[in-house]
């Protein structure tokens, strides 16, 4: 179960199970088609959202890389370029690309449950800011961070940033015979609650999440470095992103093997 503590209620029944080896919060929904990209993955992910009509409304805003921590819980969506200008090329959707299984189930998790919010792009990635990681409890290992969505068009060898948000808070797993299973998700509440929200999710680690959002510079470097690991993955010829009304930013060299970690 998915808890927003203003009232709403995201009911979860998720089996977020991986069979290959191989980071919703407040939103604005902008269609009602949920459409789950092809994978190797197996997912199985079934979705029942209850509204309260205390729902928050959210600021609509371009996202960029000076700008990170300032617009935290909300919704972005730039997806004003003009089409004429965008190569029509199918992209393929983002898988993992590190050995932990783990890890693989987060990253899809955050796909699956949070890109459906915006409107459809040629590619979604996921950013997981992980702040701290309790895995005492195998039944309820604790992932708390910042993870934010980016959705992308290919224009040229530019993926152009076209909508995305931050949803602060915290993932709950368990693990299974088969891997590993998304149980719910905490997420931060924005306006006046923001703090209270989430000094209650975070509690001893609070601090350390302040810090983490507040570092811009290194949450567009960690975005930076999944993108680029993400084009060598699957070979592609792109070189840079680029978020509306801003330069684009070159990709760094991959580094598929030392960005990704085993889980002890």
């Amino acid at each position: 179960m998915l808890k927003n503590r203003k009232g709403i209620i995201i009911s979860l029944t998720i089996a977020t199970v991986l069979t290959c080896s191989a980071c919703a919060g407040n939103t604005t929904q902008q269609g009602d088609t949920i459409n789950t990209a092809d994978s190797a993955q197996t997912l199985d992910t079934n979705i029942d959202i209850v509204q309260s009509t205390e729902r928050t409304d959210n600021t609509e805003t371009a996202i960029s890389d000076s700008t990170t921590s300032d617009i935290m819980g909300q919704n972005t969506d730039t997806s004003t370029t003009d089409s004429s200008n965008v190569t029509e090329t199918e992209l393929p959707p983002y898988e993992y690309p590190g050995p932990e299984l783990f890890y693989s189930v987060l990253y899809s998790y955050l796909i699956d449950e949070l890109s459906p919010y915006y409107a459809a792009a040629d590619v979604s990635i996921p950013c997981p800011i992980i702040v701290h990681m309790d895995e005492e409890d195998n039944n309820d290992i604790k992932v708390y961070g910042n993870f934010w969505i980016f959705n992308y068009d290919l224009n040229g060898d530019i993926l152009e940033n076209t909508s995305g948000g931050s949803y602060p808070g915290c993932i709950h797993l368990k693990s299974t015979d088969e891997g590993y299973e998304v149980t719910s998700m905490e997420v931060v509440e924005d306006g006046s609650n923001y703090t209270e929200s989430a000094k209650e999710i975070f509690g001893e680690y609070y601090d350390a999440f302040v810090e983490a959002t507040s570092d811009s510079e290194q949450t567009e470097s960690i975005r930076a470095q999944i993108i680029a690991n993400y084009v060598a993955a699957n070979n592609l010829s792109i070189t840079a992103y680029q978020d509306y009304g801003w330069d684009p930013v070159t990709l760094p060299e991959e580094n598929i093997d030392s960005f990704y970690s085993t889980l002890d």
